[in-house]
């Protein structure tokens, strides 16, 4: 088994090499290798138990895109992230469940929900990866970003409910509704817990290796324990990314931003102390050994899952030539699925980003109440040119979304990891031992549904990209001067030593002096900067 597992591996990563180099989609060039492999005559069927799937893909997925996504980012774009996770998913699940369930009559419609809540979720975060090679804006890649992060869970959510449902296992909460509402609650809350156990101890244990391995087993921690109290897995490891990202990268601003008056209180600075002591920042090296480790999980798991899932197909198709379902009637409903898939979304993004005065004008009153709190703030701290450059942030509106740009957000909707996860996820048997109903069936439609998103839409998505031209000018003038900013208050900071700079850079962040993705970038250089300096003095040590 383990001799397999290597050579998958080490298949799939060559395929998705040589589809990079050609211009292909890795995930679809390796889904094609693997299924014409599954055709050899003799190759026996290897299957993992869904469980594993579910539970060793899933959350260092979700984990690294969560640590590395902006926390305020998605506080900004809330609502949107949420119509698009949440309201869309539901919508989405419910249709191709129900269109599934009118070609395919003999489903039912439990077990097409099944289907539903699998096909529900795209996966926007690999296209948020390569946006700015698209030609996507800042914004709609933050929504792309945001909205990975819940969909997942949501979908994901739906779906071990609806397995329940079908396999008639006993649940301790009557109602699908309450169970949900339980699951999505108990599973942001474990993720808290951990995320914020985690980052309490880490920095304490003064070793970078341990700390490290830490970081790599909170993800499965968090996912294992909330299903296992019959929570969601994937909120509760989406919560510990984000616990751990606010946490480590942001914990701490010292005495930076603080009024002069209240730091004489003795009380109120041995309480500033306190906390210092309490939210310790991790080891540079373990940041730095992290932002190199995850990027190469989640491509060994991506690289995986395409894999395991083409050599998959040869059998589906098999089972499902056994079965009663007609196969042209069930290439019919893959068709209507992708079809409702698609459309969907589309439909659903263009009427969420509709022009709206009335909306924006709202929007705009809550956003100078804001700017004059924060400002006055800092006026009171005696900080006038952070007050100014505060004033310029929030001064900026959060423009509304073009046509345009709805449309690539609408477009960028092709179906990868979650979907072939859950599919393989589904399990074997009902609760009394008789096997899921129409498991082939799901998973081929499922699969349908894969192949043709990425075929239709990502090549597509590009074109698109191009041909509408979206001017980023703008955007990318006011990335670039919060950059300067912060890179300017790193350098002003040089001097007081490398924690005095991620202090002064954190407490900007907090007063929204910058936005936090520039405070990244910087924090990223002061770390690199530290990590040389030591290796120098290392090296010029003379011999004991």
């Amino acid at each position: 088994m383990s001799g397999l597992l290597l050579v998958l591996a080490l298949g799939a990563i060559a395929v998705m090499a040589f589809g990079h180099r050609i211009g292909l989609q890795p995930g679809l060039a390796i889904l094609v290798a693997a299924a014409g492999v599954s055709f050899i005559p003799g190759l026996p069927r290897w299957e993992l138990e869904p469980e594993l799937i579910l539970g060793v893909v899933v959350p260092p997925l979700l984990y690294a895109a969560a640590l590395e996504f902006s926390f305020f980012s998605f506080m900004r774009n809330l609502r949107s992230i949420i119509g698009l996770g949440v309201g869309l998913v539901v919508a989405t699940a419910f249709l191709a469940g129900h269109a599934a369930a009118w070609v395919l009559p003999g489903l039912g419609v439990s077990v097409a929900l099944v289907l539903g809540a699998i096909v529900g979720p795209p996966d926007t975060v690999t296209i948020a990866s390569h946006g700015r090679e698209l030609g996507l804006t800042r914004r709609v890649n933050a929504l792309l970003t945001g909205e990975s992060l819940v969909n997942d869970a949501a979908a994901l959510t739906m779906f071990s409910v609806f397995v329940a449902g079908v396999a008639g296992t006993e649940t301790f909460i009557d109602g699908p509704v309450q169970l949900f509402l339980y699951s999505v609650v108990v599973g942001v809350l474990i993720g808290m817990v951990l995320g914020f156990a985690a980052t309490f101890v880490r920095p304490r244990l003064h070793e970078p290796t341990l700390e490290t391995a830490i970081g790599l087993v909170l993800p499965f921690a968090a996912f294992f324990v909330a299903e296992h109290v019959h929570a969601s897995g994937v909120l509760a490891v989406v919560m510990a990314g984000f616990s751990v990202s606010m946490n480590s990268v942001y914990s701490d601003g010292g005495f930076e931003g603080h009024r002069q008056e209240d730091l004489d209180d003795e009380r109120y600075r041995k309480r500033l102390e306190r906390r210092h002591r309490i939210a310790r920042r991790l080891d540079y090296r373990t940041r730095l050994t992290e932002g190199a480790i995850w990027p190469v999980v989640n491509t060994l798991l991506e690289a995986f899952v395409f894999a395991y899932t083409g050599l998959q197909l040869r059998f589906v198709i098999e089972e499902l030539v056994d079965s009663d379902e007609p196969l042209g009637r069930t290439l019919l409903a893959g068709t209507v699925i992708l079809l409702v898939v698609i459309g969907i979304r589309v439909a659903y993004i263009m009427f969420l980003f509709r022009p709206s005065p009335r909306r924006e004008a709202r929007r705009a009153r809550s956003r100078e109440l804001r700017r004059k709190r924060r400002v006055e703030r800092l006026m009171r701290a005696g900080q006038l040119r952070r007050a100014e450059q505060a004033d310029q942030v929030e001064s900026r509106p959060n423009r509304p979304l073009g046509w345009s740009e709805a449309f690539l957000l609408s477009w960028a909707g092709m179906r990868g990891i979650v979907t072939l996860g859950a599919a393989g996820g589904i399990p074997f048997a009902l609760d009394d031992g008789t096997p899921f109903p129409h498991r082939s069936t799901i998973q081929f439609l499922a699969y349908f549904v894969v192949i043709g998103t990425l075929v239709v839409q990502g090549p597509t998505l590009p074109l698109f990209a191009r041909w509408l031209r979206i001017d980023t000018t703008e955007e990318d003038a006011i990335a670039g001067s919060e950059l300067a900013a912060a890179r300017a208050l790193a350098d002003e900071k040089a001097p007081g030593g490398y924690d005095a700079q991620r202090d002064a850079v954190t407490m900007a962040v907090v007063n929204r002096v910058f936005d936090d993705e520039a405070a990244r970038l910087v924090l990223a250089d002061v770390d690199q900067q530290e990590a040389a300096a030591v290796s120098r003095a290392r090296s010029t040590k003379p011999a004991e």
